[in-house]
């Protein structure tokens, strides 16, 4: 017999298609199971396009076997009207008799409504199936709604001895001639997280000193926004492909949220990346070390978290680090 939790995984691997796409939407998928076999599934795929549990439903061959199904879903399911029609309205006209949820949205004009349109029409609702996995599959969502900000992902790159940086004053002599620190499969990461996140931030001096692209080359295809922290400096060098942000590190954030924005990697130098440790304002980080070492330069930070992770990808480390 296959378990509730089983299909619920199955809802779960099909809503992490959407990362990257679906935001500000939360990332949902759904199962339609009848008599232990599968009839029909959907996630998300974009925002402002069809939900997961109407594409799960439009999968679904013979539509009268609907009645006798059992939808698997690992957020609730709607009960507004946004760009679609809510879900839970459908659910109830397609006359789906179970109805297995994994979480509840934590928009507060949101959360609960949809559970409680399906059970005032008589559908059976089991709740919290996998919340554990639910909860951390939509952590940008969760945090946008509940802290009213952005998902703060920090990230640097880092030589075996701690350099992160030349040291921009340095005679050219102790200034190491190669900058770059991680090899080819770490460089192909890094743009897989560009295509998952809504936003990469730098400060303004890596702006002008650097002038990355932070553009999406090497993996799928969404890019995504960039913004420059200029704090209270007015931009001397302007560039229409980069947005600039004024002001300290809450009002950046409040402006970020504002734009609807779930999700920030922060891949500034020192100074910003300090501006997050010390004001707490970050969930994770990922510390790139590369298999190079540099006589002298710009100390690395030195994060007190624990590390969760550990990955070594061709002589290079990955550690990755929750704030918990």
């Amino acid at each position: 017999m296959i378990s509730d939790e089983l299909w619920m995984r199955r809802a779960l691997q099909l809503a992490a298609l959407g990362l990257g796409k679906a935001q500000p939407n939360p990332l949902v998928g759904a199962v339609i199971v009848k008599n232990e076999r599968m009839i029909g599934e959907g996630f998300h795929q974009q925002y402002g396009a069809p939900h997961a549990e109407v594409n799960a439903i439009n999968a679904v061959v013979n539509e009268k076997l609907l009645e006798e199904s059992t939808l698997y879903v690992n957020f609730e399911p709607c009960s507004h009207y946004g760009k679609t029609p809510p879900c839970a309205s459908l659910i109830i006209e397609k006359k789906i008799p179970k109805v297995v949820v994994g979480m509840s949205d934590p928009n507060p004009q949101v959360s609960g409504k949809g559970v409680e349109m399906l059970r005032d029409a008589g559908v059976e609702v089991v709740e919290n199936m996998l919340q554990d996995e639910c909860l951390k599959l939509n952590k940008r969502f969760i945090t946008y709604h509940n802290k009213k900000r952005p998902y703060i992902i920090l990230k640097w790159a880092q030589t075996k001895n701690g350099f992160m940086d030349i040291s921009r004053g340095d005679v050219a002599c102790h200034a190491p001639t190669k900058y770059w620190i991680t090899n080819e499969a770490l460089r192909v990461w890094v743009h897989k997280l560009r295509n998952e996140e809504q936003v990469f931030l730098i400060g303004y001096n890596t702006f002008v000193n650097d002038s990355p692209q932070l553009t999406n080359r090497f993996y799928g295809n969404n890019q995504p926004q960039r913004f420059v922290w200029c704090e209270n400096k007015k931009p001397i060098y302007p560039d229409n492909s980069f947005s600039f942000l004024f002001g300290n590190i809450e009002d950046i954030l409040s402006q970020l949220y504002t734009l609807k924005i779930q999700s920030v990697v922060v891949e500034g130098g020192k100074k910003t990346l300090n501006r997050f440790f010390e004001t707490n304002l970050w969930d994770e980080a990922f510390i790139l070390t590369g298999n190079v070492e540099w006589e002298r330069g710009v100390k690395a930070p030195k994060p007190q978290s624990t590390t969760v992770r550990r990955i070594e990808i061709d002589g290079d480390v990955i550690e990755h680090i929750d704030n918990m």
